[in-house]
């Protein structure tokens, strides 16, 4: 079965962000003995360096999932939807836990992750795609 335009564009969207992860990671690690950027970002150099590391690992599990995505891989659409789920809990955490300036980048991610959810999950072709693997 021919893989729906839209698993397509989210397939391909999480790529690109899997590698904009790895490397923002990579500038935060050459970044975390900057003394001027630690000052600016209120954070110490072990911070700095086990943040980097998760997105090393969060980009590169999202690559991974991504192009098992766009194979029709059930598992890694179940992946997939566990991190958009993870994500809708994050952003929930942030709107009750932080300040308003946050606030509207965490309802974004929230509406993002549904978005995601819906159409890898809630549409026919999606469904059909993902029956065929």
């Amino acid at each position: 079965m021919k893989r729906p335009i839209l698993v397509t564009i989210i397939g391909v969207l999480a790529v690109l962000s899997g590698i904009a992860q790895v490397v923002f990671g990579g500038v935060l690690l050459g970044l975390r003995h900057d003394a001027t950027f630690l000052a600016d970002a209120k954070m110490t150099t072990g911070k700095v360096t086990y943040i980097a590391i998760a997105l090393f690992v969060i980009g590169a599990l999202t690559v991974v999932f991504a192009l098992g995505l766009l194979k029709g891989s059930r598992l890694s659409r179940a992946l997939i939807g566990l991190m958009e789920l993870l994500s809708i809990g994050t952003g929930a955490y942030i709107i009750v836990a932080l300040d308003a300036s946050h606030r509207a980048s965490a309802i974004g991610n929230i509406v993002g992750a549904v978005i995601v959810l819906y159409f890898l999950f809630a549409t026919e072709k999606a469904k059909a795609f993902f029956a065929h693997s």
